[in-house]
């Protein structure tokens, strides 16, 4: 980070969030299904740092307010901010560039009949202050690397975890607590900098403020 600062200290950025909790379950079995040969290490193992056997999928990175704190957008002055901080990583010593942040659902939702989506690129295009409009983007194909291979995908699928099972409920507790963090300081502290951009800021912080509940819960 202190490199993006240091040699390209007016780069636009553009970062996409997830509530931590389905990040996890996505991060873990994306590498159940493209590191089949190695075997991941059950989930209440993974509730603090990326230990050994834990292929970088760890509570400790789902941090996420924490890592964007270092991008040195808020004040971090007063003890309510620096309370939510529990990594206590320091901001980069000269200024990055303006920052585009997103959470990863709104890339591909449609409930409004694409409205909000189509708002999304408009926005992303202005801060990128691009003279075409960008295209709707494209449905990825998720299938891991191997599933074509015979047995492969039986036995990768056998393995991915279902996130709101019981059996998870330890990794789930430890990534509530930094979601709801996570939640209240990019709404009470990174949202409020000139250098932050949003797309449909009021759906944004709707969005933002859902992590304060699991998503396994039905509400």
């Amino acid at each position: 980070m202190h490199n993006y600062a240091k040699y390209f200290p007016r780069t636009k950025l553009i970062i996409g969030v997830r509530h931590p909790v389905l990040w996890f379950e996505s991060f873990y079995n994306f590498r159940v299904s493209n590191v089949p040969w190695k075997k991941m290490l059950h989930t209440s193992k993974l509730t603090k740092g990326c230990i050994g056997g834990s292929q970088g999928v760890c509570a400790w990175r789902a941090n996420f307010h924490d890592f964007l704190s270092r991008l040195g957008k808020t004040p971090m002055t007063t003890s309510s901010e620096r309370e939510l901080l529990v990594l206590g990583l320091d901001p980069v010593l000269t200024p990055v560039g303006p920052v585009f942040l997103y959470e990863l659902s709104q890339l591909t939702e449609s409930d409004d009949g694409g409205i909000r989506s189509e708002q999304f690129r408009k926005d992303l295009g202005n801060f990128l202050e691009l003279s075409t409009e960008i295209p709707p983007f494209p449905k990825l194909d998720t299938s891991g690397r191997f599933d074509s291979v015979p047995g492969i995908k039986r036995l990768t699928d056998e393995s991915k975890i279902h996130i709101c099972d019981t059996e998870h409920d330890d990794i789930r507790e430890v990534l509530m607590e930094k979601a709801k963090m996570s939640s209240v300081w990019i709404r009470e502290y990174f949202l409020h900098s000139d250098e932050v951009v949003i797309s449909s800021r009021n759906h944004f912080i709707d969005i933002i403020e859902r992590w304060m509940y699991d998503p396994c819960t039905k509400v």
